[in-house]
């Protein structure tokens, strides 16, 4: 058996966010032959994932945790990428769902930063967001709180301003 991480390991799963990798190990009351790896997620200690190890699709999923200087790397490499805004409501959410399923964080950065971005104009014209925007946003910042808080040692509400900060992005 081959794996990737190892037990006492926090990766990150997908949009589940951080997952400390609790065990690596056979299910026999599952009477199946294969190695799962057992991941607890740092947000929700009653939950398990049990991913097959040798499943490339579930497996694709999981990747390190990002280092301090990966996430600063990322904010910064997203300070001039403002994304223009989609007027067509359907393309839009479209788009938005793509982002968030691939979990990719740059885009997720790069999407939440875009429509904050929206919403400040949005406020200055005494107009809001829509819901489904709004959702949006709170989903990438969800994302991007989760890991971040963990490798940076802040509170989840420290990591908007914090990344703002480093956006050069007034609140």
């Amino acid at each position: 058996m081959q794996t990737q991480f190892q037990k006492g390991e926090y990766v990150r799963y997908a949009a589940n966010g951080v997952c400390l990798v609790d065990d690596i190990r056979q299910m026999p009351e599952l009477k199946r032959e294969e190695y799962f790896y057992i991941l607890r997620p740092i947000a929700d200690r009653n939950s398990t994932y049990f991913i097959p190890v040798d499943n490339a699709k579930l497996t694709a999923k999981l990747r390190p945790l990002l280092t301090k200087e990966e996430i600063d790397d990322l904010i910064d490499s997203v300070r001039d990428v403002h994304e223009p805004w989609i007027e067509d409501r359907k393309e839009r959410a479209e788009l938005f769902r793509t982002i968030l399923r691939e979990c990719d964080m740059r885009a997720v950065l790069s999407l939440a930063g875009t429509i904050y971005l929206r919403k400040q104009f949005l406020d200055q014209e005494g107009k809001k967001l829509s819901p489904s925007d709004d959702s949006v946003l709170k989903q990438a910042e969800s994302m991007t709180e989760n890991e971040f808080a963990f490798v940076l040692h802040m509170q989840n509400t420290e990591v908007g301003p914090y990344v703002r900060e480093r956006l050069g992005i007034e609140t």
